[in-house]
């Protein structure tokens, strides 16, 4: 009798899993394939138009009352190449430009190339100061009311 109850266990078991397979194998959401994608000849690509780059327009040009951002003295250099540019010799309030506009300018000084004009904004978008000027400061008075010993 032992013998009939195990293999009755065993064959209730295997009926189980293939009844729990069947059922995990039905209940799991059919995986649907996706609609082919019409192939058609491929277009070559349209020519890409070369970007253009406006040149940079001057913010100075016009003004009067331009800032000045460096001063007579300072030796520059370009920002992009750390090249010399030279030391600002003068500021000009209404420089004269060979494209008939007017404005602020910097008139460089440089061992090379003698004085040369820039306009005032586009050089200092351009470049940085490398040495400063020698500036003097006066010493400091004393305060009014107060005795020296």
């Amino acid at each position: 009798m032992a013998s009939l109850h195990s293999k009755m266990l065993g064959s209730a078991l295997i009926a189980a899993l293939v009844l729990i397979a069947v059922i995990a194998l039905l209940g799991r959401p059919r995986e649907s394939t996706p609609p082919q994608a019409v192939s058609r000849p491929a277009e070559p690509p349209a020519p890409v138009a070369p970007a253009v780059v406006p040149a940079p327009v001057s913010r100075s040009k016009g003004q009067s009352d331009w800032a000045f951002f460096f001063r007579t003295g300072d030796t520059l250099s370009r920002m992009a190449d750390g090249s010399t540019l030279g030391v600002v010799a003068r500021l000009e309030r209404a420089h004269s430009f060979p494209d008939g506009s007017s404005g602020p300018a910097y008139v460089m000084r440089s061992p090379g190339q003698g004085e040369q004009v820039f306009d005032a904004d586009e050089l200092e978008r351009s470049a940085r100061v490398e040495s400063v000027r020698d500036v003097l400061v006066p010493p400091a008075r004393p305060a009014a009311g107060t005795a020296h010993h």
